[in-house]
């Protein structure tokens, strides 16, 4: 029992057998993988993200096992369909994958969960707390600051 990326690592070896030319074949027994896209191995990098393929047996996969990602951007993948190949395991056949969606899955957990409204309205609120609490550890500095405007606005009129 080995993570995907692991086994994928340890069959993408180049073989020349009988009758190539130039190393253009690759040998049965390879999956000619040259470069298998992996960062941290821990899960929390999302470089090794593939996508399921939907003609696959998605039973024997153990989707992203151990991984060190929030519980909102695990389930997230788990719904879309995509796995870190780092953290999951195959378990039987049938199993087809795309590799090299990280991509994607940056697209989906991050750029369109942040421009989303409801999204933009949650992180506008938690700033205005934030520089509200900021205001009230810094009374002073805060008082000299409006005091500074509310002059400015009247020599404005």
């Amino acid at each position: 029992n080995e993570p995907i990326l692991q086994a994928l690592e340890r069959q993408s070896t180049f073989s020349k057998g009988k009758g190539e030319r130039n190393g253009t074949n690759w040998g049965k027994s390879s999956l000619a993988l040259s470069n298998i896209p992996h960062e941290c191995r821990r899960g929390n990098c999302l470089t090794c993200s593939s996508r399921i393929v939907n003609t696959s047996n998605t039973q024997n996969v153990l989707a992203n096992v151990d991984h060190g990602l929030s519980p909102t951007v695990a389930s997230e993948l788990k719904r879309a369909g995509y796995l870190l190949t780092c953290c999951s395991f195959v378990t039987g056949p049938g199993v087809v994958l795309e590799l090299d969606q990280n991509d994607s899955v940056w697209d989906l957990v991050y750029r369109q969960r942040i421009c989303n409204t409801n999204s933009k309205q949650i992180a506008t609120e938690a700033q205005a707390r934030l520089l509200r609490r900021v205001d009230e550890e810094n009374l002073g500095k805060w008082k000299r600051r409006m005091e500074e405007n509310w002059e400015r606005k009247d020599k404005e009129k």
